[in-house]
């Protein structure tokens, strides 16, 4: 299977130079979606976001960078618990959105499972994923067309054994 997945097999393509800041959480989906984008052309660096000073947050940061670690991807820590009042969600991809800024670095990505599709009239929508199951486009329809315009979700178009199949052809794993 992992030669369906190789870059012009389908899948977009970037320009090498294309940066990308993945939202790391040490998930099986994340490794996937880290491998996707670099498979993509995408130079990938990724970050964790730390809402909180918790044993929880330390120990999801600690697994997100242990990942990112055996990925062979700069992993940065984002502490963002000056916004852990927002919606979780809002805080997590106003992190991104402002490391991505300070690093130069045009796109974010997560791996969540929906996709992003730009209109004929320039409008950028949260649509669902392909697997109903895993749909997680309701989580981020609220966002707004300046990060929906840079938000990647590499995983919108697979289902959850693809993705599994995936981990197993890159020879990844994560905590799921």
């Amino acid at each position: 299977m992992s030669d369906t997945f190789l870059p012009g097999s389908g899948f977009d393509t970037y320009e090498s130079q294309d940066k990308v800041l993945v939202q790391m959480d040490g998930s099986r989906e994340c490794a996937v979606a880290v491998r996707i984008l670099q498979q993509q052309g995408f130079a990938v660096a990724a970050a964790v976001v730390r809402l909180a000073d918790t044993p929880e947050e330390h120990a999801a940061v600690d697994a997100a960078r242990a990942l990112a670690k055996k990925l062979d991807v700069e992993c940065v820590t984002l502490n963002a618990e000056a916004l852990a009042g927002q919606d979780a969600e809002a805080a997590r991809f106003a992190a991104l959105l402002t490391a991505a800024d300070k690093l130069g670095i045009q796109y974010i990505a997560t791996g969540h499972h929906a996709r992003v599709e730009l209109g004929s009239d320039g409008v950028h929508t949260v649509c669902p994923a392909v697997d109903a199951v895993l749909d997680e486009s309701a989580a981020l329809a609220a966002l707004p067309q300046d990060t929906l315009a840079r938000l990647l979700l590499p995983l919108g178009e697979f289902t959850a054994a693809d993705v599994q199949e995936m981990a197993q052809d890159f020879k990844v794993n994560g905590t799921v």
